[in-house]
């Protein structure tokens, strides 16, 4: 359950960087009409929840947890393996895809949009902070939300300002390590992903940033390089934490087995391209600098 898990957010997060969208030829749905959504990606389903169309979702996927109100009586859709049946029962007037899953997804999705006359977007994960922005932008202008993505834009903008603003002056306790998984293999965070621009815009040095998207290294890459912080997107506590990486040959008493120099924020909050990436900047920033 653990590899699948490590592997299932690897998916999700390691895409090319963009936030184009792609849309059928079909007019939208007027302000008068009932919006009726399916998203097929938690993140997407944030943004959406943010803009206040919560109420015209009708299907999300089985990962999504948040907001934590989300309707009991939401269809949930296995995003590797659509219903296309319960899809078309729906009869959804906005499909929010995803570049992760889109393409092993889009003869379902065509024939599901053909049938029902509903839009489509592909939203592409964004690598860069600036880029969820552009994501936010285009989910709202398809569901007819453009005020309220300007206003959440400006909001998360001056957001991160303020955390930028209140570490400036700080000294960070060194290197970072992103770290994706510890077993079977040791995966972790380098250049050129969304994590690792959480770190360039908090002025903190990744460990691995000579290396691109989400490299296995070995654990004498590890113990050489020996990183001060450890930043886990495990989903674990610091005990667990400490445990796992006591388990990796020759790292025993390092300092990122130390709980002070270690962060374990929740992963969904640093590892989901939505309008919560705040939270995870702060997590971060307040772990690292305090």
């Amino acid at each position: 359950m653990k590899t699948a898990y490590i592997y299932i957010s690897l998916l999700t997060i390691v895409l090319l960087a963009a936030c184009g969208a792609e849309t059928n030829d079909q007019a939208a749905v007027t302000e008068d009409e009932e919006m009726r959504i399916i998203s097929l990606m938690p993140s997407n389903t944030e943004i959406i929840s943010e803009l206040g169309a919560k109420e015209n979702l009708t299907a999300v996927t089985v990962s999504d947890n948040y907001p934590e109100d989300l309707s009991e009586d939401l269809t949930r859709l296995d995003s590797f393996a659509l219903d296309e049946e319960a899809m078309m029962a729906l009869e959804p007037s906005h499909i929010v895809s995803h570049a992760s899953g889109h393409d092993a997804n889009k003869d379902i999705i065509d024939r599901v949009a053909s049938s029902t006359g509903a839009e489509v977007l592909v939203v592409d994960d964004a690598q860069k902070i600036e880029e969820i922005y552009s994501t936010i932008t285009n989910i709202g202008e398809f569901i007819g939300k453009a005020d309220e993505a300007e206003r959440l834009n400006t909001e998360l903008q001056e957001t991160v300002g303020s955390i930028q603003a209140e570490y400036e002056t700080k000294a960070a306790k060194g290197d970072a390590l992103l770290l994706i998984s510890t077993a079977p293999d040791i995966y972790i965070a380098g250049n050129d992903t969304f994590m690792d621009d959480f770190l360039h815009t908090l002025n903190i040095n990744n460990t691995f940033d000579d290396l691109n998207g989400f490299p296995a290294i070995t654990s004498e890459d590890l113990i050489s390089r020996a990183p001060n912080t450890v930043i886990s997107s495990l989903g674990i506590s610091n005990d667990e934490l400490t445990n796992e990486l006591n388990n990796i040959a020759g790292l025993q008493g390092a300092p990122i087995t130390s709980e002070e120099n270690q962060c374990t924020p929740n992963p969904d909050i640093i590892s989901r391209p939505g309008p919560r990436f705040t939270e995870g900047l702060a997590a971060i920033a307040a772990c690292v600098y305090e």
